[in-house]
């Protein structure tokens, strides 16, 4: 294997008893005597013991060397295997790539690591990706399915792409030149749709999920080998996982933990620590995979994210497997969503109700925490946030998103009145409202949530598609009477319409675009907008949604708009991750 050159070496030879102290009683765990960093011996700790779907994952503490926290992972279903794990201290603005040299029982092993990070080193993959546990998520509603199938109602079909560049997974190697071009995708936040950081999850977790459905074990395997390297990676990402000083946590940016200081990534906070900007890169000139990144010596490169499009792979890894180190990072993904508030209530969690796409990631981010709250059991305490924690997140969040959704509705603002009417889902400071967020963003996170009691995200979403797909319909309900990204609700600041009924109107007065097919749409916004719809009937179905006046109506003229389409825009944009459910195949929540 690549991760631990001459580690395998090791693990042959040496299969030492349980840990001292009774953390792994009565299983033998292939341990080394002796690790060091640097030319210093470490001493190994046992600290706590993980119980996740697929078994129990011991982990003892190296301590603390410099800015790193060092941990030594397990798994008593595989005692031959273990993953060494150093999680660096952030920096603001500085993106410097910090080189370890490791010993275990002799054999060299480098890692490096880059500020606010994880950076981790096995020895092969601890649990086969499994489509049985992927397919029972599924059944179990912890996630959505996804089929090519879903575009045989409406729109064109998804094309065949070619096969994956796997690329290498390297402890030693930066993730990438820059946050556009590296081994998982544009996780900037550059304009354009993308495979990675654009919806509840990545073109990656869609396919493998896609995969478990079909029972197609090549394109399964192909999908798991490229979510393992992008979940390793995902990891070792700057400023994105904030470890504790004072224990063995995450930090918590909004409601820290004893001793911690809280941090934002946007903005500033009194009292708070700031980790917006990770800074640039420039590349040595002795870098040993200067050619693998396609980088040159010298020469410099950003690196960027911000929360409106918010790193979304590894959830799929993380249902398939049961690792821990996956589950990790899913709780650093909501960590980041919760650190771009910068406004703070002491003692409280508070959402986000602006730019759609950032109200929408953060509830995205909660469902996949939720989902390893409920799946991780930590015996001692460590590594994972507790489970009441994430319940009280969960409480606060939804209670301070559905307040500012009733003062919205309440106010007689013109900013707060049009979109009211629109039947949009947070605040709004400009004379247009996103004609893509809500449904690229939103539909996943908002029916799951649904199906455990919290359906009123799911509720606003359905309305504004009745509104736009229902009684405007076609490309009119997709664009009003804009042509960007842009469905303006305003002219000027000024709202030129009293009510739902005379702004259907005025954008029917207004609009150059058919309001009986998708002529000049992308297919892969209005399909998400048609799932949207097909999933609040669902929910309305199973009596999770109460009734939406027009829902039934504003399905069928979205699917006779659709076959009535003869030029779609941007046809080549559609991916798995937009194909979503096909309500017919596998996996489909049911036929209404």
């Amino acid at each position: 294997m690549r991760f631990f050159r001459g580690l395998s070496t090791v693990l042959k030879r040496l299969l030492l008893p349980a840990v001292a102290g009774g953390l792994i009683p009565g299983v033998a765990l292939a341990f080394p005597a002796t690790i060091a960093i640097d030319g210093k011996r470490l001493v190994s700790k046992p600290l706590d013991v993980l119980r996740t779907p697929t078994g129990e994952w011991p982990v003892a503490d190296l301590g603390r060397v410099g800015d790193l926290r060092i941990y030594l992972f397990t798994y008593r279903q595989k005692p031959d295997w273990y993953s060494l794990c150093i999680i660096r201290a952030p920096r603001e603005g500085v993106i410097d790539e910090s080189r370890h040299s490791f010993t275990l029982d002799g054999e060299a092993v480098s890692i490096s690591a880059l500020p606010g990070s994880m950076k981790c080193a096995d020895n092969g993959e601890p649990v086969a990706p499994s489509m049985d546990r992927l397919r029972d998520a599924v059944t179990a509603k912890r996630v959505l399915p996804y089929s090519k199938r879903a575009f045989d109602r409406l729109g064109p079909r998804l094309r065949t792409r070619g096969k994956d560049n796997i690329d290498h997974y390297r402890p030693d190697r930066i993730y990438g030149r820059s946050s556009s071009f590296n081994a998982i995708g544009i996780v900037s936040g550059q304009g354009g749709e993308a495979a990675s950081s654009r919806g509840f999850v990545s073109e990656t977790d869609a396919r493998m999920i896609a995969a478990a459905l079909d029972r197609d074990s090549n394109a399964f395997s192909s999908a798991a080998k490229r979510a393992r390297i992008e979940t390793l990676y995902g990891l070792s990402l700057p400023n994105l996982l904030i470890w504790s000083d004072r224990g063995h946590q995450m930090r918590d940016p909004q409601v820290p933990f004893p001793g911690d200081r809280p941090y934002t990534n946007e903005g500033g906070a009194k009292g708070a620590d700031s980790y917006k900007e990770e800074g640039k890169w420039t590349a040595p000139k002795d870098y040993p995979y200067l050619e693998e990144i396609n980088a040159e010596a010298g020469k410099t490169y950003a690196h960027g994210r911000d929360e409106a499009h918010l790193f979304n792979h590894g959830y799929a890894y993380w249902l398939a497997t049961g690792d821990p180190r996956a589950a990790l990072l899913q709780q650093a993904i909501m960590a980041y969503a919760l650190a771009s508030n910068y406004r703070r209530a002491p003692g409280k969690y508070l959402p986000r109700f602006g730019y759609q796409r950032t109200t929408l990631n953060q509830f995205s981010a909660m469902w996949k925490v939720r989902d390893v709250a409920a799946n991780v059991v930590a015996q001692q305490g460590n590594i994972f946030w507790p489970r009441t924690r994430i319940e009280k997140m969960n409480t606060e969040m939804w209670a301070g998103w559905k307040a500012s959704i009733r003062r919205l509705d309440l106010s007689q603002s013109v900013q707060d009145r049009s979109v009211s009417i629109f039947r949009g889902i947070d605040s709004n400071d400009d004379n247009a409202y996103s004609n893509f967020m809500i449904q690229i963003y939103g539909p996943e996170a908002a029916y799951l949530w649904a199906s455990a009691g919290e359906p009123a995200l799911l509720m606003r979403i359905a309305e504004n598609f009745v509104l736009r797909f229902g009684e405007i319909g076609g490309a009119r309900g997709v664009y009003g009477t804009g042509s960007g990204s842009g469905f303006p609700i305003l002219v000027k600041g000024q709202m030129p319409y009293r009510d739902r009924a005379s702004f259907v109107s005025w954008v029917n007065a207004n609009s150059t675009k058919s309001a009986d097919s998708f002529d000049g749409a992308s297919p892969h916004t209005v399909m998400r907008g048609y799932w949207a719809l097909r999933l609040a009937r669902d929910a309305r179905d199973r009596g999770w949604l109460r009734p939406v006046a027009g829902l039934d109506e504003a399905i069928r003229k979205t699917e006779q708009a659709g076959r009535a389409t003869k030029a779609w825009r941007y046809p080549g944009i559609l991916g798995w991750k937009h194909a979503g459910v096909d309500f017919d195949g596998a996996g489909a929540p049911r036929v209404p």
